[in-house]
């Protein structure tokens, strides 16, 4: 079984050695996830408390008490969502309290690390948000679409197949049509490629910017069924 280490997350080495335990034994006593992960039952019975503490695990109310870990996406959405909080208090204490920064531009690699710098930044888009989007894209980034639709500007079409798209997405382009969204006006993401391969540049740099909006002016050609 691959490692699994929450420890990015705010867990313990301990705590992340005991939900993999979990997930392996299902339901189980302190005393059993001792024997198993051949930890001091005290060690085991603290780091149980600690997943219980942080909505990775729950305990039982009967005797004797056992713990079953979290649905792993159930974990990982609370993480998200724990995360995004953090990011948005984060967000606005650096904004009232530093000056403007010297434009950047970035780049990330992999489904999951354009998905999530997405997410991040459309959820905090506070007028408006446009561009292209890729169907893959759309599904793992559709709570911040939510969020950004109840408070901002969204005029963003759909690159590949129909999806559901609640209303949010304002059309639809070819599927070789690139991931380009314009945030704000202020901070561009632009995405190509697919799964492990899916490479992303984002930028605040206003010549980027500039370009993003002179592509946006002239817009693809809209998808037609075959």
């Amino acid at each position: 079984m691959p490692t699994i280490d929450l420890t990015p997350f705010g867990f313990t080495p301990t705590e992340s050695v005991v939900y993999a335990a979990l997930l392996r034994l299902g339901p189980s006593t302190g005393y059993g996830v001792a024997r198993a992960t051949r930890l001091a039952r005290a060690n085991a019975y603290g780091a149980l408390e600690g997943l219980v503490s942080r909505g990775a695990a729950f305990r039982s109310h009967g005797r004797p008490v056992q713990y079953r870990p979290s649905d792993p996406h159930a974990l990982l959405a609370h993480l998200a969502a724990r995360q995004g909080e953090a990011l948005d208090r984060l967000s606005r204490a650096l904004r009232d309290a530093s000056l403007p920064g010297e434009p950047e531009t970035r780049t990330v690699a992999g489904e999951r690390a354009v998905a999530n710098l997405i997410q991040q930044l459309v959820a905090r888009a506070e007028r408006q948000v446009a561009g292209v989007v890729a169907a893959a894209l759309w599904r793992p980034t559709l709570p911040a679409w939510r969020r950004a639709a109840g408070r901002a500007a969204v005029d963003v079409k759909l690159a590949g197949e129909a999806v559901e798209t609640e209303g949010i997405i304002t059309g639809s382009v070819p599927v070789t049509e690139p991931t380009i969204l314009l945030i704000d006006d202020a901070q561009v993401i632009t995405a190509t490629g697919a799964g492990d391969e899916l490479a992303a540049l984002w930028s605040s740099h206003p010549n980027v910017v500039e370009l993003a909006r002179r592509a946006l002016r002239s817009p693809p050609a809209p998808h037609v069924p075959a």
